[in-house]
């Protein structure tokens, strides 16, 4: 049962990391626009895109908004990859939500006869999570680079970082989950099992 305590407790802060990760906007500082001091339309250092929101840096307003809500003035900065990016993030961090209620719901009823099935259902529920963690964070830094060019550390924001430790974080999870369902099929069967029993 450590196992399962651990995977959740491993579960609980990943889910955290990673909401914070998507609602704060600093994952990315394109490496593409140079910046020109004699230019006043030139975008600033401050130039950065998150998974909800987009700040180019121009003065004037352009691709700075959500990305989930079409408007002209973001209309440029709003690729395939962003608006899946987006989608991806609020599917990951739903099922995030699902997983930890599965996971309570399991504590709570602790029956023995549907101990596998919960634990099955959360090991591959937190897998499922933990690949769609990996491919936001892998899409956001390759889609956003220089054609032909690296994308530097300094380009990688704090946000990435978060998303890329609750990666790590399901990782742990998955991996306590399925010890733990291993566990549970070595486990020697009750002589005479009750089915109404609070007993693994």
């Amino acid at each position: 049962m450590a196992l399962f305590f651990i995977g959740y407790l491993i579960s609980v802060t990943s889910t955290i990391a990673f909401i914070v990760a998507i609602l704060t906007p600093k994952w990315i500082y394109p490496n593409n626009f140079p910046v020109d001091t004699n230019n006043p339309t030139s975008p600033s250092e401050t130039n950065y895109r998150g998974i909800f929101y987009v700040d180019a840096g121009y003065p004037n307003g352009t691709c700075r908004d959500w990305i989930l809500m079409y408007k002209d003035s973001v209309a440029s900065c709003r690729p395939t990859y962003a608006i899946a990016c987006a989608s991806l993030a609020i599917i990951a961090s739903s099922l995030s939500v699902i997983l930890l209620w599965l996971a309570g719901a399991y504590l709570y009823i602790r029956r023995q006869r549907l101990a596998p099935l919960f634990v099955t259902i959360i090991t591959l529920l937190t897998f499922l999570i933990f690949w769609i963690s990996v491919v936001i964070w892998v899409v956001m830094i390759t889609m956003n680079r220089d054609v032909n060019a690296k994308m530097r550390r300094e380009n990688i924001g704090f946000s990435t970082w978060i998303a890329v430790g609750a990666s790590g974080g399901y990782l742990l999870a998955f991996i306590a989950f399925i010890l733990y369902r291993i566990a549970l099929n070595r486990r020697r069967p009750l002589k005479d099992p009750n089915l109404n029993s609070r007993r693994f």
